[in-house]
């Protein structure tokens, strides 16, 4: 016999509806965009954009949809390695000797140096002399020498190079300049760029001696290494490292996120930034700008999912903007490879006065695209912000019959209907604001229990306490 009120069978159904997913609709997600494809495209590439990225509610992007008119999703798949890149690894470095360059002690200024190249018995030594300031100066064993720079031999270097990596020990615990020129004769120097380094106490490089060059060659010239005053013996120039460009198309460059820190108000700490990202995309790097001159400031990187998890230390870095010949140099970006984090933290060293104001921190996120099918009818729309969305990608060798590395590249592409010219600065919380909102529905369905249990309580107590009705 079914009870007069059937609260229980209402319990069940509460419950059920509470844990049941929501239909795979672009309703269903957070974010939408209409695309716009190329005529008579059948399998397309979408490159995203931040504005995109930064909807993502998955680390692993599986929260990206594209719909077909009839609301259906089309096959798609992910590719990691962005639009226009390539598969091909990247060349092993080249370690090339480095070449003493000798200077009288009192000479050590960089004008009216003369570069001399002379093979010993002891090996091949490179003399950089300079017109004595005296006689006595001058006289043959009245001073000894000292290193002044350093000289490599990259005239049969015909490769591209990426990068220049120094392998050197410098004076800690302060910023340190490299430069680096390049001459074919030994006589007239090109400059090549300069690079600021820094070691910290502990003896470790925390910005390495690392040169960009965006592809230069050497083939047919002399590289030459020298370095802000020090004393003797304070810079070891072990080995130099070339790097050369990756063979291929180049790799496509990191998608720029501005980040709006969120407003701490007067207790803010000048040594601790803390934020949480609306976004569950892994980030690669994290550039952080600070507007004060003269400024140097070591920090420690930190970072959890959630307020109930402890820190994890990343990564120390050191921020600088520093002022030299008329020239600011910044700190480069701190390298974190694919942190899918939500809350972040950065403590300034204690020693340190701080921030004086919050920096710019801009997040560098890996570039993406998807490869779909273009099946059904237009209008196609993109969808992405659902954290219980399923995995529902592709392999794309699937999707492309034949598949060959970096086949994907030469597909058509399509874009956001209305794309965003600039990346708009993306607002952050502070880390603990939000709670994840499965719990608050969890919640919600066991109080929705409570109230059902003790409503069906009343009713059989109300039940209990009526008098049997009976005839006479």
């Amino acid at each position: 016999m079914m009870p007069r009120h059937p609260v229980f069978f209402a319990l069940l159904l509460a419950f059920g509806a509470a844990h049941a997913a929501p239909a795979d609709t672009p309703a269903s997600y957070a974010a939408r965009w209409p695309l716009q494809l190329p005529a008579g495209a059948s399998v397309v590439r979408l490159p995203l954009p931040a504005e995109v990225l930064t909807q993502v509610q998955t680390f692993d992007l599986r929260d990206l949809r594209v719909f077909n008119a009839s609301g259906q999703p089309v096959p798609l798949a992910l590719d990691r390695l962005g639009p226009g890149a390539s598969a091909a690894a990247a060349p092993a470095p080249i370690g090339l000797p480095v070449l003493p360059i000798l200077a009288e002690p009192q000479a050590a200024s960089r004008g009216n140096m003369t570069l001399r190249i002379e093979d010993g018995s002891a090996g091949r030594t490179v003399r950089l002399d300079m017109p004595a300031a005296n006689s006595a100066a001058s006289a043959p064993g009245a001073q000894t020498s000292t290193l002044a720079g350093a000289l490599v031999d990259t005239r049969e270097q015909k490769t591209a190079l990426q990068a220049i990596e120094l392998d050197a020990d410098w004076p800690a615990a302060r910023p340190f300049t490299f430069r680096l020129d390049t001459s074919a004769d030994l006589r007239q120097w090109q400059p090549l760029g300069e690079v600021t380094a820094y070691r910290g106490a502990d003896g470790a490089a925390i910005a390495p001696a690392h040169l960009d060059t965006g592809g230069t060659s050497l083939q047919a010239r002399y590289l030459r290494i020298t370095w802000d005053d020090a004393a003797p013996g304070a810079v070891q120039l072990r080995q130099v490292r070339l790097l050369p460009a990756p063979a291929g198309p180049a790799a496509p460059e990191r998608v720029a996120v501005p980040l709006t820190l969120p407003d701490a108000g007067q207790a803010r700490d000048p040594r601790v930034l803390e934020w949480r990202l609306p976004f569950a995309a892994p980030v690669a790097a994290l550039n952080i700008r600070t507007g004060e001159p003269a400024t140097l400031i070591p920090v420690r990187v930190l970072a959890r999912q959630q307020r109930e998890q402890p820190w994890t230390p990343l990564a120390r870095h050191v921020v600088f903007s520093l002022t030299q010949n008329g020239q600011t140099q910044r700190s480069p970006a701190l390298e974190l490879g694919q942190a899918a984090w939500r809350e972040w933290r950065i403590e300034a060293d204690p020693s340190s006065p701080g921030f004086a104001a919050p920096p710019q921190i801009t997040a560098l996120l890996p570039p993406v695209q998807l490869v779909f099918v273009a099946s059904g009818s237009p209008p196609f729309t993109l969808a992405a912000g659902r954290a219980d969305a399923a995995d529902a990608r592709l392999p794309l060798a699937s999707l492309l019959p034949g598949y060959e590395p970096g086949a994907q590249a030469k597909l058509p592409a399509a874009t956001l209907a209305a794309a965003l010219e600039t990346p708009a600065a993306v607002p952050t919380t502070v880390p603990g604001s939000q709670r994840d909102a499965r719990k608050w529905l969890l919640w919600a369905v066991l109080l929705a229990g409570v109230l059902i249990l003790g409503g069906m309580a009343w009713a059989l107590l109300r039940q209990l306490k009526t008098p049997a009705s009976g005839t006479d």
